[in-house]
């Protein structure tokens, strides 16, 4: 009888162990998937940053699909601003290159188109609205339409995203 008892403890302990280590295997399978951009493919519009009479937005993603995001362009209405913003240029990112821009400072909108010659980019800042400012500017004074956005991935493929604005955070 003592070795029936010592035989189906060992077995409880082992059984035990295996359910937890499945857990543990689960749970950290689980962690990875948030941290593996599985998530939405999104377009980031950073805060607006003031200095000396100039002001900058940073453009960045997160999430990007299949290999990557490697081109976007934006229409001419694409992005509307107020009088207290002028001189609106925008600056390639992380190897991203400006291939046209147009900001006419009459009406207050503009659009560009930007590419990487090379690859994609899954995640990180890929341009940056530069412009002159009259007083306290916001991203308020902006506004970007989703609509007028369009964005290809590596394998020149269109990506559907979400536009979030003012993330406190720099994308993976």
């Amino acid at each position: 009888m003592g070795k029936r008892c010592v035989w189906r403890r060992s077995a409880l302990r082992l059984l035990l162990l295996s359910a937890l280590g499945v857990g543990m295997i689960l749970g950290l399978a689980g962690c990875m998937e948030l941290f593996t951009g599985a998530g939405t493919p999104t377009l980031i519009l950073g805060e607006v940053r003031l200095f000396e009479g100039r002001g900058e937005i940073l453009l960045s993603v997160r999430d990007m699909p299949d290999g990557g995001l490697a081109s976007v362009a934006v229409q001419i209405t694409g992005i509307t601003y107020t009088d207290k913003v002028d001189n609106v240029r925008v600056e390639g990112l992380n190897g991203f290159e400006v291939l046209a821009q147009q900001f006419d400072p009459s009406p207050g909108s503009g659009g560009f188109f930007v590419a990487h010659p090379c690859a994609g980019l899954p995640a990180g800042e890929f341009a940056k609205l530069v412009f002159d400012v009259t007083g306290m500017v916001t991203l308020d004074e902006f506004t970007v339409d989703k609509n007028d956005i369009a964005m290809g991935d590596d394998s020149n493929m269109a990506i559907t995203f979400v536009m979030d604005e003012a993330y406190h955070y720099y994308a993976k």
